[in-house]
């Protein structure tokens, strides 16, 4: 019987010893990355370890990237696009539009966040240096919770993103519930780079108006070259009439005002709108409607809704 203790004990030695004497270098190639995810083109972004100098192109998505905790080494901008508080004296790489990638590279970034339409062919550029790049975007308030949740996790800041995205959902529910019975039809007009048209799907605006109950008179109209969006048609929209035109402005207010009197204004046909007379044409804040609002969406929610239902 003592024999037997004895081998026992001497094994169980030798285990231990073993395990003692396991290769760092082989802990180290087993290890699972500090996360996996993937971006909206179905890419799969891997992170070896917490990125800690982080890049963000989109700026549709700076303003939520700070509202959950992050802090970027760099930052993209464009005209009329307010840049948050708290990223004021971060560096600027160039507009959304025209990157100066020389810049982002100088940074030594451990992730970049880009965005679909400007940033798609840059993605090569990043896999040649070995910096991990993520195609992301916010075209409702869905996306907001999913971005937000995902900006949570890396850089570690989980719990808080949580915790805010459950009061945002409170504020939502508080301002949508118990709405009037109609609803109201309307229309959203794009103005950008002095072309005009009507929004049809996919953007922040028109989950806004869909949660307040509202009818958008594109959404059944055939797409243009976009497919989130209807070309700019005065007899349609005179035909279609509906009771609220709200404007959004891509650019400075400057380019704002020149746009609505030239490509609006200029119209005879425009002052016939039942929006027009009846003063139910607003032009929505860029900051809470074209850029997007972030975590902060309530507020936008809340300015559309007394707009519509509280008018003054």
């Amino acid at each position: 019987m003592k024999k037997w203790i004895v081998i026992t004990w001497i094994a169980a030695l030798l285990t231990m010893t073993t395990a003692c004497g396991t290769d760092p270098q082989q802990d180290q190639a087993s290890s699972s990355p500090y996360l996996t995810f993937q971006d909206l083109n179905g890419a799969t972004v891997t992170l070896e370890k917490k990125p800690e100098r982080i890049v963000i192109l989109n700026n549709e998505l700076t303003e939520l990237f700070y509202q959950v905790g992050g802090e970027a080494v760099g930052i993209a901008t464009s005209a009329g696009v307010n840049t948050p508080a708290e990223a004021t004296g971060v560096k600027q790489v160039g507009l959304i539009n025209s990157i100066n990638m020389e810049e982002v590279l100088q940074l030594k970034p451990d992730l970049v966040i880009g965005q679909p339409l400007f940033h798609k062919d840059l993605s090569s550029t990043f896999a040649d240096s070995g910096i991990p790049f993520a195609i992301l975007t916010v075209k409702s308030i869905e996306d907001i919770r999913s971005n937000a949740k995902l900006f949570g996790q890396i850089i570690g800041k989980e719990q808080q993103a949580e915790i805010e995205i459950t009061d945002m959902d409170a504020k939502l529910k508080a301002l949508t519930t118990d709405l009037p019975a109609n609803k109201p039809s309307y229309a959203i007009i794009t103005l950008m780079m002095n072309t005009a048209s009507m929004q049809k799907s996919s953007s922040i605006a028109l989950d806004i108006a869909k949660m307040l109950q509202m009818n958008n008179i594109a959404e059944d109209l055939p797409s243009g070259k976009m497919l989130s969006s209807v070309p700019f048609s005065m007899e349609k929209l005179v035909e279609l009439n509906p009771d609220y035109l709200f404007i959004v402005v891509h650019g400075t207010d400057e380019d704002g005002q020149r746009m609505i009197k030239s490509q609006l204004e200029s119209n005879p046909a425009w002052s016939s709108l039942q929006a027009v007379k009846s003063d139910r044409l607003h032009v929505l804040p860029p900051s809470m409607f074209v850029t997007n609002p972030g975590l902060k969406v309530s507020e936008s929610v809340e300015y559309m809704k007394q707009l519509v239902y509280s008018p003054n």
